[in-house]
Parts: structure tokens; sequence; C-alpha cells
């Protein structure tokens, strides 16, 4: 009888300690509320990576463009330069084959002036 007693009350001790779980409409209205604003949050960060990291492709793109410009256009210069460089070299070699040929003239006509 003692035992008996004793396992019973402590069945309903046991029982009355653990509390289900009970949700009332503030509560629910609370939870809502945070689930709301958790929400709007996680949207408005996902919109700032996603704005940040298409600004950033964009700064890589023109990054690319520019660079790849500034090498058309060095290979341009070079290409130029290079051109500029053959044309005057050719007309300073013209230029001293002139000097040559007047310079023989000169002394041709000097020769011939000496014989006369």
């Amino acid at each position: 009888m003692i035992r008996t007693a004793f396992a019973s009350s402590a069945r309903s001790a046991v029982a009355s300690s653990s509390r289900n779980f009970h949700t009332s409409p503030v509560a629910f209205k609370v939870t809502e509320k945070v689930a709301e604003v958790a929400d709007k949050v996680n949207k408005k960060v996902g919109q700032s990576l996603a704005s940040a990291i298409e600004k950033g492709e964009q700064a890589t793109e023109k990054t690319k463009e520019t660079l790849g410009k500034h090498t058309v256009l060095t290979c341009a210069v070079k290409e130029k330069a290079s051109e500029a460089s053959t044309v005057a070299g050719q007309k300073a070699n013209q230029t001293a084959a002139g000097a040559r040929e007047g310079a023989r003239d000169f002394k041709h006509d000097v020769e011939k002036e000496a014989r006369k």
C-alpha cells in the first residue's frame, strides 16, 4: 500500500511538473511580427548584397574596357612611332644621298672649271 501510494503520488508530481507548450493570440502576434521583420531584413540585406555584387561586376567590366582601350591605343601609338621612325630614316637617307650628289656635282663643276 505504501508502495502504491508512493508510485501514484510520484506519477502525479511528474505529470504536473511537465507543462504542455501553449500559445496565446498575443504570443502568436508577436511571433508573426518577428517573422515579418526578419523576412524584411533578410530581403533588404539580400538586395543590398546583390546591388554591391552588380556594381563590382560593372566596375570590373569598365576596368577591362579601359585596359583594353589603353592596350589598343598603346599598340597604335607604337605602330605610328615605328612608322614615323621609318619615314624619318628614309628622309634622312634621301637627304644624305642628295647632299652626296650635290657634293659630287660641285666637285665635278670645280674640276671642269679648273681645266679651262
